[in-house]
């Protein structure tokens, strides 16, 4: 009986060999999606401080017309001549000089009466959005480009008005990036562009259509 056993494992293990065939893996098909949704630049363009707006072809600071003309009143909207692309809808805050200051047109103006350039746009947010403001200096809100530790490279954090209108700062409706789905997800083609060490890459599946390609690793093959 001791010698029968092991011939039995010894008779299977050749029967799975000879006849049976690889396991079909079922490899899904790659999601397409707009690779703009994942471009690390801005969404919107910063202001510069003072800020500047084209007006007939020329770059203009904002005081350089409100110096001259005198401006309508906060109830006059439909009677501008200017800015009438402009939505207001940032909620309950419906006067343009809740932000900006009715003196000087080329700062903004926070809720104690302080004037700030644009290049502090972020505490004129912080002014109403304080949990928010606090969570984007943290970077739990936001988005930062550059490099986690700081030590490799610079690290920038994105300001409220790169991302968010801030005259109609209410995102529309995104649609969601397909989940992840790394393994085996290459079979096949050329190996991800983030692969450093293809040739040790346990999520690459060897294809009997590509023995000799990037998946198979052979040891005639370079990765270097």
């Amino acid at each position: 009986m001791k010698v029968i056993i092991p011939l039995v494992f010894i008779a299977l293990a050749i029967w799975f060999s000879a006849y049976s065939s690889p396991a079909e893996l079922p490899i899904p098909e790659r999601a397409e999606f707009d690779r703009a949704a994942i471009e690390v630049v801005a969404q919107r363009q910063e202001f510069p401080d003072p800020p500047l707006i084209e007006n007939a072809g020329l770059q203009m600071a904002c005081a350089d017309c409100h110096g001259i003309f005198e401006s309508q009143g906060e109830g006059n909207r439909g009677n501008l001549g200017q800015h009438r692309h402009i939505a207001l809808d940032h909620g309950m805050n419906a006067s343009c000089f809740n932000c900006h200051s009715d003196q000087n047109r080329n700062k903004l103006i926070l809720k104690g009466g302080q004037e700030v350039g644009y290049g502090e746009v972020q505490n004129l947010c912080a002014s109403c959005h304080g949990p928010t403001f606090r969570d984007w200096e943290k970077g739990i809100h936001g988005r930062s480009n550059g490099y986690w530790d700081t030590s490799k490279g610079e690290r920038t954090r994105l300001v409220c008005t790169q991302c968010h209108d801030p005259h109609a700062p209410a995102f529309g409706k995104l649609a969601p990036l397909p989940g992840p789905n790394t393994l085996r997800q290459y079979a096949g083609g050329a190996p991800a562009p983030y692969d450093h060490d293809v040739k040790h890459n346990p999520l690459h599946l060897k294809s009997p259509s590509n023995t000799k390609g990037h998946n198979s690793h052979d040891e005639g093959d370079s990765h270097e």
